[in-house]
């Protein structure tokens, strides 16, 4: 692998994206419309969102739509297919071939076996999708692998596998999420949440995004373009936590750096400052 090179791109990236919309790589005409989305981040599909029988041609349409889809103010990640699958080998060299078009490349099933295997052909950073048992067992190496920018959870693969080993009722995973978000925050990377698979119940979408960006979750994958501006807005900062962010930093301006101060009959100290920073910083 390059390290050198894989965290010199990790350094310079941008903060993180807040919605991501994946696009299958097969339809020139979902391509040509995700040119004109207000997604930080568009995600071209090789794997799930493409038939078998269609990857070949997917890999080639990708390819041309690049030009149309690249933009200074919106990250470009494909989603290849994982490393034992007949269609990696092929994917992998497509993705070698756009070059500096892409800024990370999405690696489903990962594990740190599979990243090392990425890494050590290509320069582009990683998006890991953990949606497996294993893989959430081994969030935090694979969190912390120098290839790696971010996490993705993929909930409903992950379900699927709970299913498979006898959870009927499988639909809580909480306890997944928050062991990524974790494992993610502690390997000083960001996480993003998988999708809402109901793509017009805005209601529920609400919720789900809400509930993800409470767990600490910098973003989330978006597989309608109509679900992108409610996952925009649910995970930046709300008016009211904007207001609070200014409050607090007024009153430290007029109370001084020194030490513990009250604001609203609530402590303000270091970590409520540095949060208060970082919130305005989102804006």
């Amino acid at each position: 692998m390059n390290p050198q090179a894989a965290r010199q791109t990790l350094d310079a990236r941008v903060i993180a994206p807040r919605s991501v919309l994946s696009v299958p790589g097969s339809s020139p005409r979902f391509l040509s419309s995700a040119a004109t989305s207000a997604a930080a981040a568009l995600m071209i599909d090789l794997e799930d969102g493409v038939a078998p029988a269609s990857r070949a041609a997917a890999r080639r349409t990708t390819a041309d739509a690049l030009v149309a889809l690249a933009s200074p103010n919106r990250r470009l990640w494909v989603r290849i297919n994982a490393v034992d699958t007949a269609d990696f080998e092929a994917d992998l060299a497509a993705v070698q071939s756009m070059g500096r078009a892409l800024d990370a490349l999405v690696l489903p099933k990962a594990s740190p076996v599979a990243i090392d295997d990425v890494a050590s052909r290509t320069s582009l950073p990683v998006i890991a999708l953990i949606e497996t048992p294993n893989g959430v067992e081994d969030a935090r190496e694979i969190s912390v692998h120098d290839a790696v920018e971010a996490v993705l959870f993929g909930e409903l693969d992950y379900i699927a596998a709970l299913t498979a080993s006898g959870g009927l009722h499988t639909s809580n995973t909480d306890w997944a999420q928050a062991r990524i978000v974790n494992a993610t925050a502690a390997a000083g990377k960001y996480a993003l949440a998988g999708p809402t698979a109901a793509t017009h119940n805005d209601g529920l979408l609400h919720a789900e995004s809400a509930d993800q960006a409470a767990l600490g979750f910098a973003g989330k994958l978006c597989i309608h373009p109509a679900q992108v501006p409610i996952v925009t807005a649910s995970f930046g900062p709300t008016a009211d936590m904007v207001s609070w962010a200014e409050q607090i930093l007024t009153a430290l301006d007029q109370h001084g750096h020194d030490g513990a101060f009250a604001v609203n009959g609530a402590m303000v100290d270091a970590p409520v400052i540095a949060r208060a920073r970082q919130i305005l910083k989102g804006c």
